[in-house]
């Protein structure tokens, strides 16, 4: 079957949410690893194209795994290897692209992707494949999706079985790469995407003073500028969609600047490392068609800036 993208996303909204990013990464590489109850699940067998991907529908419970590499392997590499483990269990494979003759971005947007800090997409090195086998109960599916970002490999794995009870034999994908150690969401978002929003720091409505409650929510930026005094953040606020937009870049300049200001004044941040920015509602993070989506749009992200003088 086919399916148009929004549709596709749609469906993926059926799925139960896939759980917060954990403060720290074990020993274990294995980072995510979360079963489903039975349901539909929308296999992708070839790239974005024509504005839809062209996706294999299923029924069974779906098991999903991350794994985070870090070492010098390729995306193809860390692929091959996946490959490899799976053939020798007699699984087929389905289709198999890499980056761009999948469909890059687009195709991206339409996969069923776990969310950070577990797993995490490079636009510009990216390896996918599913594949199938049959046993008694009916075919069994399995995706596998690679990525690299700087010395981290990210794999993430699919399976999909005919019945709630049944369940796949132990693979050892064999990633005896050294496992990435990171010690805070915040170190992994600037790890992994180079910026970081500042959850749990909120605002009053209208108000650019941060709520007291959630002051202590800054102390893991000020301990990252504290030990890494060649870089520098940028704090940018935002919005949501309410009012007049030179009145929203107004607010949400404030409350960036009002987040610079306790990092100053309350963990004695050095303001040379600090820089505060606002774009009102001009780049929404969530929908502002509810009131959930409007409060995640009123935010402040911090960017990092590598080595300053």
């Amino acid at each position: 079957m086919k399916a148009k993208p929004t549709l596709i996303l749609l469906l993926f909204c059926l799925f139960p949410a896939l759980a917060n990013g954990q403060s720290t990464i074990d020993t274990g590489q294995l980072v995510f690893d979360r079963s489903f109850s039975s349901g539909r699940y929308l296999i992708p067998v070839g790239p974005f194209k024509d504005d839809m991907v062209e996706m294999l529908e299923t029924e069974g419970s779906t098991n999903k795994q991350v794994y985070q590499i870090k070492g010098d392997s390729s995306t193809l590499e860390l692929l091959e290897n996946s490959w490899e483990r799976l053939s020798e269990h007699d699984f087929e494979i389905l289709f198999k692209c890499e980056t761009w003759n999948c469909g890059g971005f687009e195709f991206r947007e339409v996969i069923d992707v776990v969310e950070s800090p577990h797993m995490f997409v490079n636009l510009g090195d990216f390896q996918f494949f599913s594949a199938s086998r049959d046993n008694e109960e009916g075919k069994q599916y399995v995706t596998i999706l690679a990525s690299k970002s700087n010395n981290t490999g990210f794999v993430q794995i699919v399976f999909i079985t005919p019945r709630e009870e049944e369940k796949l034999e132990n693979i050892d994908f064999n990633f005896t790469s050294q496992v990435l150690e990171i010690e805070t969401q915040l170190e992994y978002d600037f790890s992994a995407k180079g910026f970081t929003i500042l959850t749990g720091v909120e605002f009053n409505s209208g108000s650019s003073d941060i709520n007291e409650n959630s002051i202590s929510q800054l102390k893991d930026l000020a301990v990252f500028l504290k030990e890494n005094p060649d870089k520098k953040v940028i704090l940018v606020g935002h919005t949501d969609l309410e009012g007049e937009l030179e009145n929203n870049i107004n607010l949400s300049s404030e409350r960036a600047r009002s987040v610079r200001n306790t990092l100053i004044s309350v963990y004695d941040s050095n303001p040379d490392q600090i820089s505060a920015y606002g774009v009102g509602f001009l780049s929404p993070h969530e929908t502002n068609l509810t009131p959930e989506g409007r409060h995640s749009n009123r935010r402040v992200e911090a960017l990092i800036l590598q080595n300053f003088q």
